[in-house]
């Protein structure tokens, strides 16, 4: 059941019409046509005067308010019988809100009694046909219409969502101190075609130093991803998500789970049944909007591009965040996150220390808003291991198998080898919003990226035939983004071109699409093109185009890759 709400446009309070149910009334024995009307009542009675009817003498109606007719009756309510009805509710109802006839006697009096009764007599209604910003709305239109001040509409929301957290609490089963729950999600299918050069591989190179050079590859592919957040009190948050994944071993020291850079899960196997993981569970404490503390498996709050960290990278450990605004225009934040990468477990071995390994990040970044269309974004941060010379290397080795690039550790029997990584970042965007542009609904944005890198920890000291100099250990990622994609109807189209030297970062977790011979990681330069359109509220299409080649190629050689995706996603 749905319920619909017509406003008037003209004060007071009493001519505001709200009809509940448009399908339902019927279904309860209640005609909306032929409804009681209250004897003795002109057609224009003064709302004060008006005695509110007991519930059992109108079979048909719980609450009547008067309502003075406007000149326009158009402009008031698409209700046929406007002058009598501000809320009608069939007894049904009545008792599905738990309303009591005592809200009569307080209708009749004064008309801010009366908007209070609507409002909690909306707000209290189960969650199932009614929702708690129902109410809120109304009391946004109220203030809009100078109604009701700020101050009384302030009280007028919090003793209705006082009445809704009860009844939700009472309906869900849910503990009183959790005052929402919410489930989101989506589901993508997509196309991926990688198409390798002909040119791949020169003279001096054997076909077998790379399986995946001059083999083209189509995958169809899915990825579900479904989540749920349980909103407590004292500004708490616990949220867990579930992802769709493929893992066809088990993963040595990483133990047994999903990809590292990806949900998507490559249908075949003649049906077999698919993977189902844990992609996110975290607790987040939020005590002001200026502060928060994460723990758990969440998002990246570090704003570095793709070209450092891959979007579907989901790290482990802790991660808080602090702000404070300057001014009308600045706020200025601070950013810190500890990832855990490895647990090293030796207490089996006699005399060797638990040498677990930890990344840790930090970043300063301006948020600006320069006027009500032009707005920025700047930010310096950098990263670093602590033990990295502990990390397994057959952790390398696992990571190797989807990344190019330098390893953190030497790999027994690999002509790699390894170099430290603490990069220093430096990030900046600016937007612009446009009134309008062509085929686009609503302020069109345009924004232009820039992302540059550098890695010191990176020595010089030759390996692999090959000394890491000048420009070997930096990368940079240009952009420009215009329009967005997020409203039905719009679109949004990007562009970057990306250089990420070999030793610039660590590959372990940088975008694993975005490489050459099938792989991702560092050692590569090229280009990203991508286009997106929301066809509906909950489902959107895209296509992305990667060219990319590999910067250090042995003499002779080449190893370039073009790569498509095609998406439809659907989310709610």
């Amino acid at each position: 059941m749905q319920v619909s709400r017509s406003v008037a446009t003209t004060a007071p309070c009493s001519n505001i019409s709200l009809e509940a149910f448009d399908d339902a009334p019927r279904q309860l024995g209640y005609d909306p046509v032929n409804r009681a009307t209250a004897p003795g009542v002109g057609p224009n009675p003064p709302h004060r005067a008006w005695s509110c009817p007991r519930p059992h003498s109108f079979p048909a109606s719980v609450v009547f308010v008067p309502v003075t007719p406007p000149t326009n009756h158009r402009a008031v309510t698409r209700s046929p019988h406007s002058r009598l009805v501000c809320a009608t509710l069939p007894p049904h109802f009545l008792r599905s809100l738990n309303m009591r006839t005592s809200y009569c006697p307080r209708v009749a009096r004064t008309t801010g009694p009366v908007c209070k009764a609507l409002v909690v007599a909306f707000a209290t209604a189960t969650p199932s046909l009614l929702l708690a910003q129902s109410a809120d709305a109304i009391v946004e239109k109220l203030v809009q219409k100078g109604i009701l001040t700020a101050d009384e509409a302030r009280e007028l929301k919090d003793e209705a969502n006082k009445g809704f957290k009860t009844a939700y609490a009472q309906k869900s089963g849910l503990p009183d101190w959790v005052s929402s729950f919410k489930v989101n999600g989506d589901f993508r299918g997509r196309y991926d075609g990688i198409f390798q050069s002909p040119g791949n591989y020169g003279p001096s190179a054997a076909p077998a130093a790379n399986s995946y050079a001059t083999e083209d590859r189509t995958q169809i592919r899915y990825r579900l991803r479904l989540g749920f957040v349980a909103t407590m009190a004292d500004h708490f948050e616990v949220g867990l998500r579930l992802g769709s994944g493929q893992v066809g071993s088990t993963l040595g020291p990483l133990g047994t789970g999903g990809g590292i850079f990806s949900q998507n899960q490559t249908l075949g196997g003649d049906g077999t049944a698919k993977y189902l993981f844990v992609d996110n569970a975290y607790a987040k404490w939020t005590p002001n909007e200026h502060a928060m503390v994460q723990f758990g498996k969440f998002d990246n709050l570090i704003w570095f591009s793709d070209a450092l960290v891959d979007p579907d990278y989901q790290p482990e450990g802790g991660q808080e965040r602090v702000s404070a605004r300057i001014g009308e225009k600045h706020e200025l934040g601070a950013t810190a996150a500890q990832w855990v990468i490895a647990e090293n477990y030796a207490g089996s071995t006699p005399g060797i220390a638990n040498n677990d390994v930890y990344l840790f990040l930090n970043q300063i970044d301006l948020r600006s808003q320069w006027t009500k269309k032009a707005s920025s974004r700047v930010a310096v941060g950098n990263y670093a291991f602590k033990n990295q010379n502990a990390m397994n290397p057959d952790i390398e080795r696992i990571i190797g198998k989807s990344q190019n690039g330098t390893p953190a550790v030497n790999i027994p029997g690999s002509l790699s080898g390894a170099q430290h990584f603490n990069p220093i970042v430096a990030r900046g965007e600016f937007t612009y919003r446009l009134d309008s542009f062509p085929l686009f609904e609503g302020e069109f944005p345009v924004t232009l990226g820039a992302e540059y890198f550098v890695n010191p920890g990176a020595n010089a000291a030759p390996f692999a035939g090959k000394a890491y100099s000048g420009r070997a250990n930096e990368g940079y990622n240009l952009g420009l983004v215009l329009g967005s994609s997020k409203r039905k109807h719009n679109w949004q189209v990007s562009y970057n071109f990306k250089t990420i030297e070999s030793a610039a970062a660590w590959r372990g977790i940088i975008d694993d699409d975005f490489g050459f011979n099938a792989l991702g990681g560092t050692d590569v330069r090229g280009h990203l093109v991508r286009g997106s359109y929301r066809l509906f509220d909950a489902m959107s299409f895209g296509v992305s185009f990667f060219h990319t080649e590999q910067i250090a190629n042995p003499t002779g050689t080449q190893a370039k890759q073009d790569r498509v995706f095609a998406d439809v996603l659907w989310s709610f």
